[in-house]
């Protein structure tokens, strides 16, 4: 009978720390209103909860202030260091040509004809 008493102990005091281990998460309505941003300024899903962007990570590790950082401040806040080459910004002189008209091929004929004809009679379909 000890042994008995001893499993359901220690059965009720695991269930004790998982149930007092977890907490809720996900966002709550009152930081939306907070910081005027919807649920898809932090969160991936856009109706809150779940894994978070860039902004909303940066938002949590700096304490829930009252304003979510823009994505280049957010990003600057998670360590990441952006750089930027002008050069890839920048027109390249001279004068940019039009792009050709799609043209269609005409009907196949002969031949290609049948074998397309056949492979459409064989063809289940999706």
């Amino acid at each position: 009978m000890k042994r008995g008493v001893l499993i359901a102990l220690a059965f009720v005091m695991v269930l004790a720390v998982v149930l007092a281990g977890g907490q809720p998460t996900g966002a709550l309505p009152e930081y939306s209103e907070q910081t005027g941003e919807p649920c898809a300024g932090c969160h991936i899903s856009p109706s809150g909860g779940g894994l978070r962007t860039p902004r909303g990570q940066a938002w949590v590790g700096s304490g829930r202030p009252g304003v979510v950082p823009g994505l280049t401040d957010a990003l600057a806040l998670l360590g990441v260091r952006l750089t930027i080459d002008e050069a890839d910004f920048v027109a390249v002189p001279g004068e940019v040509q039009p792009a050709e008209p799609l043209r269609a091929d005409a009907a196949p004929a002969g031949a290609a004809k049948a074998e397309l004809a056949a492979w459409l009679r064989m063809y289940a379909g999706n």
